[in-house]
């Protein structure tokens, strides 16, 4: 009876630490795609997704595959995405299953010089805020991104930077 015990905790224990471990890599994987957009190195950036992985920018463009991701983001690098700085803030990470998890983070992205795309102009320094929802998979011992959902923050509704 003691052995059974002491089993049972140690196959608890070994399962408590793979889930602290694997929450230090995700949180790691978000803070390293901060910092690869910030350079914009979006072939770093999209090193993180499965080949197959799913995207959903914030105004529902849907793209299929790391290849695909990251065709598009180059297309539009030049006109908009080099003359911007992100900010990643976790939020919330749960387990589905040892090998399946869905993060939470909301990004700041502000606007380093003005630009302009076909339904708005954007001036210097005008920040907008979304949430992005990853669904990371664990293959072949490492996380991968394999679905991910960006949400914008509607201002109106959920206002950041509220003045009392």
């Amino acid at each position: 009876m003691t052995f059974l015990f002491a089993s049972l905790n140690l196959i608890l224990f070994a399962q408590q630490k793979d889930s602290i471990t694997s929450e230090t890599i995700i949180k790691s994987i978000i803070q390293k795609q901060e910092e690869e957009w910030n350079k914009h190195d979006f072939e770093s950036f999209c090193k993180f997704y499965t080949d197959d992985a799913s995207f959903i920018n914030y105004i529902g463009m849907f793209w299929k595959g790391k290849k695909e991701i990251q065709a598009h983001l180059h297309a539009i690098t030049d006109c908009c995405l080099a003359l911007t700085s992100i900010k990643l803030d976790f939020k919330n990470l749960r387990f589905l299953s040892p090998v399946i998890a869905v993060a939470q983070s909301e990004e700041t992205i502000i606007a380093n010089k003005a630009y302009n795309i076909p339904d708005h102009s954007y001036k210097q320094g005008e920040t907008e805020y979304k949430m992005i929802t990853q669904v990371f998979i664990k293959e072949n011992n490492e996380w991968k991104i394999t679905a991910q959902q960006l949400t914008g923050i509607n201002q109106f509704y959920s206002p950041h930077n509220v003045v009392k």
